[in-house]
């Protein structure tokens, strides 16, 4: 059941809750997770970043911050 104060927005009908607090603590630690991962797939496998990692780990890293949040 949720909450009558909890903010959320609505989505093809459906209601998702936001907690900016812990979706803003989440986020900062898979940012710094994703920056730890690439800096040793880069260091030790020889990696190379592409045009699309830095967009793409951006907004990767928010929209799982927020699955993580609401699970």
């Amino acid at each position: 059941m949720k909450e009558k104060n909890t903010p959320h927005f609505t989505l093809f009908g459906l209601e998702f809750p936001v907690d900016l607090a812990k979706i803003l603590k989440l986020t900062l630690v898979i940012y710094a997770v994703l920056f730890l991962l690439v800096m040793v797939a880069m260091k030790f496998f020889g990696y190379e970043l592409t045009d699309a990692d830095i967009p793409g780990g951006i907004i990767s890293g928010f929209l799982l911050a927020y699955l993580i949040s609401i699970i």
